[in-house]
């Protein structure tokens, strides 16, 4: 489905359980979906910083999926059974205190006003074409996600829809934690830690359902944000590092300073220059697990692919952040 404003409609096909569940205006959902990505797309344009922010929002909202076992414990002994826990619903607005997901609350900011909007959550709504079944937080951030991506010059990215809300926070802890040989390879969290190493992000990014090049190709739009450092930090924030000081850092490093606010394949093109040693101060500052992509033999050489084939990467990219965030999806067609 074309991401914009049009004047005819356009049926979408629903999963036999959300239509059997609810009644939903398809034809509603369809002009909430575009409004919502032309206005991130203008947000985009004004403030290209919040691109990063909003990719990394829909990734840290998506990335808590897990589907594994959990015990009930029952009279006398215990009973195991496999469930879906996590993923893409919305849940990151409960999870903004934890430290693995600072300064989120800019761009999450920015979606829930929007959101608001398209739901008439305040009464403004003069179009009937919006007056209409509710689009969830969880399918606004990921369309969020996917237009910042399309906005600051990647490729469009059309998802799925559908997906519930929940009223409470995730599990930061999995349930079935991973390791292999070696202590970087060790996962234990929904999020995935900055020390892991290449087998440790093959482990993470496996129970996403992501293959190597997808999950490649998903590091690469760290070439797109910066990151929190600590310099020109009070001398009480670096005595104690709270939240706040986390959130109003004065200086955000860029993964890559040539392209920063711009989607495109220079982050694997920085890898190998570090990989090399060629690369200049100041050029790139990654941290471990991007590291880990160019010093395994078996990673590497996706790195050198997308970096000599851009549209490669875009394809790859888009097809790893459909899987990422379409998990607790419910509409078939997508938009």
């Amino acid at each position: 489905m074309k991401n914009q404003d049009s004047p005819t409609t356009t049926t979408l096909r629903l999963a036999p359980s959300l239509v059997q569940s609810s009644s939903v205006d398809l034809d509603c959902l369809g002009s909430k979906s575009r409004y919502f990505r032309r206005k991130i797309q203008e947000t985009v344009a004004r403030d290209p910083s919040l691109a990063g922010p909003l990719v990394r929002l829909a990734f840290h909202d998506a990335a808590t999926f897990e589907n594994g076992p959990r015990y009930y414990y029952v009279d006398r002994g215990s009973m195991k059974t496999s469930v879906q826990t996590g993923g893409p619903n919305g849940s990151i607005r409960y999870e903004l205190g934890r430290y693995e997901n600072r300064a989120l609350s800019r761009p999450l900011k920015v979606v829930e006003e929007i959101l608001d909007y398209v739901n008439d959550k305040n009464g403004q709504t003069r179009s009937r074409a919006f007056l209409c079944n509710p689009m969830s937080l969880a399918d606004a951030i990921a369309l969020a996600g996917a237009s910042a991506v399309e906005a600051s010059g990647g490729p469009d990215i059309p998802i799925r829809l559908g997906r519930p809300d929940v009223d409470t926070s995730d599990d930061q802890l999995l349930r079935s934690p991973m390791k292999r040989n070696s202590k970087g390879s060790e996962v234990t969290t929904t999020l995935p830690s900055a020390g892991l190493d290449s087998v440790g992000l093959r482990l993470y990014f496996g129970r996403l359902g992501l293959s190597e090049p997808e999950f490649v190709a998903l590091s690469g739009v760290h070439g797109l944000g910066r990151h929190v450092s600590l310099l020109n930090m009070t001398k009480d924030c670096l005595k104690n590092l709270t939240q706040t000081c986390l959130e109003n850092a004065p200086v955000l490093l860029p993964f890559v300073t040539e392209s920063v606010d711009r989607f495109d394949n220079s982050y694997f093109k920085g890898l190998l220059r570090w990989n090399s040693q060629q690369i200049s101060m100041g050029e790139v500052a990654f941290i471990p697990t991007d590291v880990a992509l160019v010093v395994d033999d078996g990673l590497r050489r996706y790195v050198e692919s997308f970096a000599n084939d851009e549209k490669l990467f875009f394809r790859t990219f888009r097809r790893a952040f459909q899987k990422l965030v379409d998990t607790t999806a419910t509409t078939i067609e997508l938009y």
